[in-house]
């Protein structure tokens, strides 16, 4: 026999130390998630133009918004990092007028109940954003600004009186 082989032989046939056939286990799970970027929004609050009740049709079953009332506004996202574009959505369903399914209801206390804001893209044209509806918008730079308009709209079944005429509601922001 060599003296390698022998080595070998002997390491193998010795006993090991009590400590080392000892094995211990510990289970690890690591959870998460991958978020995109984000970034930082700005609240808006826009004071409307007062306008007066005979800028509404003057019948009951007229529809229409008052031109004077136009109130454009911006929602604007800054510090952006790490986005490619984000969904907005605007408030609820329970913010939805009732009649007038794609306007905001309006909350001012004692206000008309035929009054509601309308919301667009912008003052001149643009679609109409509804309450509880996902808008996706995309962009890859460190600023976004979203225009919007609102109006009062007058609905059908009743005249409009004078009061309050406002609304409020969450947008939610899901960056992409």
């Amino acid at each position: 026999m060599t003296l390698a082989k022998a080595l070998v032989t002997v390491l193998l046939a010795a006993p090991l130390p009590a400590a080392a056939q000892e094995i211990s286990r510990a289970r690890i799970d690591l959870n998460g998630t991958l978020l995109a970027g984000t970034c930082t929004a700005t609240a808006v609050s826009k004071n409307m133009p007062a306008v007066g009740v005979n800028a509404f049709p003057q019948t009951a079953a007229g529809k229409g918004g008052a031109a004077a009332s136009y109130t454009d506004f911006t929602i604007n996202l800054t510090a952006c990092s790490s986005v490619t574009g984000a969904t907005f959505v605007f408030g609820t369903d329970a913010d939805r007028h009732a009649t007038e399914r794609d306007s905001f209801r309006n909350k001012g206390a004692g206000g008309s109940p035929y009054i509601a804001i309308w919301l667009r893209g912008s003052c001149s044209a643009g679609p109409t954003y509804q309450p509880a509806q996902a808008v996706t918008k995309t962009f890859t730079t460190a600023t976004y600004s979203f225009p919007l308009c609102a109006q009062y709209y007058k609905s059908a079944g009743g005249l409009v009186t004078q009061g309050p005429a406002s609304t409020s509601f969450i947008v939610t922001i899901t960056y992409q």
